[in-house]
């Protein structure tokens, strides 16, 4: 499972033909949050055939049993990955939809988030300004 949920937001932040490396690089951040040790998951992820894996195949299988609302947590997730190299494609915009769509996300709930994700990156350039000598 949890190697269906990293695929499908590969793919995702795939969808403009490329997984930058700083996109990659967020998930594992994230996940090295999450785990003790995540290298084998990180390795696997690694060699996952995400161009050629179906992101619809991959979310239907998915299923979580405890309070957190997954589907809008996966989709903040896939933003949050998707505009780690700086830039949010238009095809990663369209496969974020895809998967809301998938995932029974109603389309002002995605706008919803990812106005989150923008503010949190606004928020972030503030501290920098405000506060780091070399920005």
């Amino acid at each position: 499972m949890a190697v269906n949920y990293g695929g499908a937001l590969m793919g995702i932040a795939g969808a403009d033909g490329e997984l930058a490396e700083k996109e990659f690089q967020w998930y594992i951040d994230e996940q090295e949050l999450l785990f003790v040790d995540s290298t084998e998951y990180i390795e696997t992820l690694r060699k996952f055939d995400w161009k050629n894996s179906s992101i619809e195949d991959m979310l239907s299988g998915i299923k979580y049993d405890f309070p957190l609302n997954f589907r809008r947590s996966m989709l903040y997730q896939a933003i949050k990955m998707s505009r780690a190299d700086g830039v949010y494609q238009e095809k990663e915009k369209a496969a974020v939809a895809k998967a809301a769509e998938i995932l029974g996300i109603d389309r002002s709930m995605v706008i919803s988030i990812e106005s989150l994700a923008e503010m949190e990156e606004a928020s972030e350039r503030l501290r920098l300004a405000l506060f780091e000598t070399e920005v």
